[in-house]
C-alpha cells in the first residue's frame, strides 16, 4: 500500500481523533493538515522510509500537533483514553504514540477516568428522533449523574426546549424525523460558546461538510456506550479547562 493510500484510509479517523481532542472542527483539521504536509514533505526525500508511517506512526505525528494546542495538564490523559477507548489502539501502541512508559500510560488512564468521574453533574438536552436511541442516551446520561431536561425529535422541538431551558451540554442527531437537521437546530439555539455539542449520527458526512461554531464532537452510529461516556466526559472537561484558563 502506498503512503497516499494509507493516509487516505486513515483520514476520517485522524479527523475524528483531532476533533474529539480539540472540540473544534477547524482546529482539528488544521492539525491533520499539518501532519499531511509533514508526511508529504518527507516522502519526497531520498531516504524516505514508508514503514515509519504506519497507523501508529501517523497518529504519533498527529498527537504531537495536538499536544501543542493543549491548555490543561489533563489534556494528555484524556488523549490517552481517547486513543484506547475511541481509536482502539492497544496500550503498548499508545505508549509509542505518546512516548510514555507503560507505567506512565496507566497513570494517565487512571487520571483521565478519575477526572471524568469527578465531572460536575450537568443539565443535558437530547435531540434524537428514534425513541429507543433517545431512551438509551437518557439512561447513559443519568448513569453519569447528569439531568436530562428534555428530548426533542425535530429541530423545531429542540429550539422550543432551548427557549425554556439552559442546557450545559447537548447530544444531537443530525438527520431528524421530519427531514430537519440537528445542525440547523444547534445553529438556531444560539448556545453559549461554553456549551459543547456531541453529534451522534449515522451520517457523519453531513457533519463534516458543515461548519459548526462552538465546541462540538462527533460519534458515529451505532455507538459504543463506553465511547459515548468518554466523549461526554472529555467534552465537559475541555469546557471546564478552557473556563479556568
Amino acid at each position: 500500500m502506498s503512503i497516499a493510500d494509507r493516509i487516505e484510509g486513515l483520514l476520517p479517523y485522524m479527523r475524528r481523533y483531532a476533533l474529539a481532542s480539540t472540540g473544534n472542527t477547524m482546529l482539528g483539521d488544521t492539525c491533520v493538515e499539518s501532519v499531511l504536509k509533514n508526511v508529504l514533505a518527507q516522502s519526497l526525500e531520498a531516504d524516505f522510509d514508508p514503514s515509519r508511517f504506519d497507523r501508529a506512526g501517523i497518529y504519533r505525528l498527529l498527537d504531537q500537533e495536538l499536544s501543542r494546542l493543549a491548555t490543561s495538564s489533563g489534556a494528555k490523559s484524556r488523549r490517552a483514553l481517547l486513543l484506547v477507548a475511541v481509536e482502539g489502539f492497544e496500550e503498548d501502541v499508545v505508549c509509542q504514540i505518546l512516548s510514555v512508559s507503560r507505567a506512565e500510560l496507566i497513570e494517565l488512564l487512571d487520571n483521565a477516568e478519575a477526572a471524568f468521574a469527578e465531572t460536575t453533574a450537568t443539565s443535558m438536552l437530547i435531540v434524537e428522533d428514534e425513541p429507543f436511541i433517545a431512551a438509551q442516551l437518557k439512561r447513559i446520561a443519568e448513569s453519569l449523574g447528569h439531568r436530562v431536561i428534555g428530548t426533542a425529535a425535530t429541530a423545531s422541538d429542540a429550539v422550543e426546549l432551548r427557549g425554556t431551558h439552559q442546557p450545559d451540554i447537548v447530544l444531537c442527531d443530525i438527520q431528524l424525523a421530519d427531514g430537519s437537521l440537528g445542525t440547523d437546530a444547534i445553529a438556531q439555539m444560539n448556545l453559549p460558546d461554553n456549551v459543547p455539542v456531541v453529534f451522534i449520527t449515522a451520517y457523519p458526512e453531513k457533519y463534516l461538510s458543515t461548519f459548526n461554531e462552538g465546541p462540538s464532537y462527533l460519534i458515529t452510529k451505532p455507538f459504543d456506550p463506553d465511547y459515548l461516556k468518554a466523549v461526554i466526559g472529555h467534552a465537559l472537561l475541555n469546557v471546564q479547562s478552557d473556563s479556568a484558563a
